[in-house]
């Protein structure tokens, strides 16, 4: 029993952090039909920066608060710089060979951008892997003489996640900037003609993004050591799970989360640890070859 609590609740945390980075790649792919590679680049480079504030005697919230905030900046900065003239380019071309060819030039620049953060915080840090604290606790709950298979961090991962929700639901459904956003979404051009500046639109939804990875990134690291490339797979395994839920569905990225949280704790726990890429491998295959939209995604449309 112990142990089924215990997966259960790692299953829920870890799925709460894919989840999370799926989030974030879809808000991005829904807003300009581009898979930002770079995410967990900007995520690893706040979460650097975070580290370093701690050491220097600032607390954990305000660190995780200012890596939240760069990562939005960041998003911003790389759609505003990069992707933006990029796209401006692409809408001049005039040939269908040209045009193809620029539709694979955002991805190029993302995995690009990429290799560029992780080349300059090793630069900075000596690509130095360090420790990145937690604030509650990461060991199992003691009550009486018992110690429980989960711990405060679990619960507190788990409940990081309920609040995005909650936040994200929230402002979709109830502000103006939401809806401008599902509109932009389904039909960008329709939402032109409504007035609906969609270029702004979809630098909120790089900063959304940005500010989730660092998010991501903070989750992470208090289970696992910092490095430049501590969280490729953590991005690997969330475009997986954004995949399986459907890349145009924000509930979808969300269930994604979860169910790959779900096959890796419960492969590691009960299998055989080296057999968890094969199985997501396996899962990847059969959703696809089923639902190639995802489970939550529809071939009609874009889900808000």
């Amino acid at each position: 029993m112990d142990t089924f609590l215990s997966v259960l609740f790692l299953s829920l945390s870890k799925g709460a952090i894919y989840g999370v980075v799926a989030f974030g790649l879809v808000m991005v792919w829904r807003g300009s039909g581009i898979l930002n590679f770079a995410q967990m680049g900007q995520a690893m480079f706040t979460t650097y920066i975070a580290s370093n504030l701690i050491i220097n005697g600032q607390s954990y919230w305000i660190a995780a608060i200012i890596a939240i905030v760069l990562g939005g900046l960041l998003g911003a900065t790389i759609q505003q710089l990069v992707m933006r003239p990029i796209e401006a380019m692409s809408s001049k071309s005039k040939t269908s060979d040209i045009e193809a060819i620029f539709a694979i030039v955002p991805i190029v620049a993302t995995l690009g951008l990429l290799a560029l953060f992780q080349s300059v915080a090793g630069m900075i840090w000596a690509g130095e892997e360090r420790g990145f604290p937690a604030p509650v606790s990461t060991f199992g709950i003691l009550v009486g003489e018992d110690i429980l298979p989960f711990s405060a961090f679990d619960i507190f991962t788990i409940g990081v996640l309920a609040v995005v929700l909650v936040i994200t639901v929230l402002f979709f459904r109830m502000t103006n900037m939401g809806l401008a956003m599902r509109a932009a979404a389904l039909s960008p051009e329709v939402a032109r003609l409504n007035g609906v500046r969609v270029d702004r639109v979809k630098t909120l939804g790089w900063v959304i993004s940005g500010a989730l990875a660092s998010l991501a990134g903070v989750l992470v690291t208090p289970t696992a050591n910092l490095s430049p490339n501590t969280l490729d797979l953590v991005l690997i395994i969330g475009f997986t799970a954004a995949v399986i839920g459907g890349i145009e569905s924000l509930p979808g990225a969300i269930l994604g989360g979860v169910i790959i949280g779900t096959l890796v704790n419960v492969i590691s726990v009960y299998i055989d640890p080296e057999n968890v890429f094969v199985s997501i491998l396996i899962v990847l295959f059969l959703v696809l070859l089923v639902r190639p939209q995802g489970i939550v995604g529809t071939k009609a449309g874009r889900l808000a």
